[in-house]
């Protein structure tokens, strides 16, 4: 891949997202690895994969996915002269609450980075696709559980996300994907070589 061109992984320090920034890095991806409050940890996962993969980039970039960014403020915070041609919108806020008991902050956080910050990048790929003649994709983490009544939240914005992924699946567009990812609970506390390769077996197939 050409140096100049990136891939923008949210929620890059996650468990899932390390996993995904390993699998992009073997498949020779140049990375923005995003993180909030996972400063140190994505600094040495930005270290490890330099190391390790010495002729492509791996840059942290810090968002608050958490408040509404502009296109404009998103644009500014990616290096100059990048070529963004992919973005994988992995970052999530999980915990519980129910219809009865939600807080409206909390809904809005949810919201924020599940629904429309993903769409705001989603808009930025689609402005560099109008732009040049490269491939683009979009990959969108959701979850094979969006019925959980506990995680309220959670499972409403991320709903309102999928249905977006299925609505634009229908459109034909030359050059560029939209594709939704939902993970099985492959990867517990105690994560396993097995889970882990399995996991990799079904997000690899994303990228070809």
């Amino acid at each position: 891949m050409p140096k100049d061109e990136f891939v923008l992984l949210t929620g890059s320090a996650s468990k899932l997202g390390k996993h995904i920034a390993e699998l992009l890095a073997e498949k020779k991806y140049n990375i923005l690895l995003h993180y909030f409050k996972s400063k140190k940890e994505t600094d040495l996962l930005s270290k490890k994969l330099n190391n390790k993969f010495k002729n492509q980039k791996f840059f942290p970039v810090y968002i608050d996915l958490s408040k509404v960014n502009s296109k404009n403020k998103f644009k500014n915070l990616i290096p100059k002269k990048t070529n963004l041609i992919g973005v994988i919108n992995n970052a999530s806020l999980y915990f519980e609450d129910t219809i009865e008991n939600f807080k409206f902050e909390d809904y809005q956080k949810n919201m924020n980075i599940h629904y429309r910050n993903p769409l705001t990048l989603t808009s930025i790929i689609f402005e560099n696709y109008k732009n040049t003649k490269l491939n683009y994709f979009v990959i969108n983490v959701t979850d094979n559980d969006l019925d959980n009544e506990d995680y309220y939240s959670y499972s409403k914005t991320k709903s309102m996300l999928s249905e977006h992924c299925s609505e634009v699946s229908e459109i034909d567009i030359d050059r560029i994907k939209i594709l939704e990812f939902k993970p099985k609970k492959i990867l517990p506390s105690k994560d396993s070589s097995k889970n882990i390769a399995l996991f990799k077996q079904e997000f690899v197939k994303l990228l070809k």
